[in-house]
């Protein structure tokens, strides 16, 4: 997911491991994740060319098994084999960081934006850019800009995505004559305008 570090030091991925970025962003022509899998620097942990390493945080039954299905599609494909490491999902990220810095695999699930770039921003991975060459006509500009370091390379390609939801009171909203926003713009605008109101816009369960 990562390539070119601050300090200049370039990391640069095996072929086996840009053919399955370039696969994979084949078959997320469908979705733009959030989640994502990403190149790490280095050289391949495989000492078998047809074979390229994953770290995965999909521990649970369902999407380990939807991912596995890629993972055979892939092989099927182009002949390279994927060797899965799934490590539970609080276990993978609360241990990312020695992770990368120590003998990562080929390719890692992660997440987009920030939490990409802060990774990408210490040299820990791998750009992708001619990847993204092969597979960008597949995404929109928002999931571009999201698959970038702050350095305008790419790093990950997105996998899959989710939706994210804010539920309101509508007693609330009729108590203060608020509407309900449908733009980012008017969402902000409704949330400085309810604190003005003494109240606090946005709450977590």
């Amino acid at each position: 997911m990562h390539d070119l570090s601050p300090s200049g030091r370039l990391h640069l991925p095996s072929p086996s491991r840009r053919t399955l970025l370039r696969g994979i962003g084949g078959a997320a022509v469908l979705g733009a994740g959030i989640p994502l899998l990403s190149a790490c620097g280095g050289g391949s942990t495989s000492s078998d060319p047809k074979t390229v390493s994953l770290g995965s945080n999909a521990s649970d039954a369902v999407p380990k098994k939807a991912f596995a299905e890629i993972y055979a599609a892939f092989k099927k494909q182009s002949g390279i084999a994927v060797d899965v490491n799934t490590k539970d999902h609080n276990t993978f990220q609360e241990q990312i960081n020695s992770y990368l810095q120590g003998t990562p695999d080929d390719v890692f699930n992660w997440f987009a934006g920030y939490r990409m770039q802060f990774f990408a921003a210490k040299g820990l991975a791998t750009s992708i850019d001619d990847v993204w060459g092969k597979i960008g006509d597949n995404f929109p500009d928002a999931m571009k800009k999201l698959s970038k370091g702050a350095d305008g390379k790419y790093y990950f390609v997105p996998l899959y995505t989710y939706p994210w939801a804010l539920f309101y009171r509508k007693s609330v909203f009729e108590q203060h004559g608020y509407t309900v926003p449908t733009t980012w713009d008017e969402l902000v605008a409704l949330c400085k305008q309810m604190k003005k109101d003494g109240l606090t816009p946005i709450a977590f369960g």
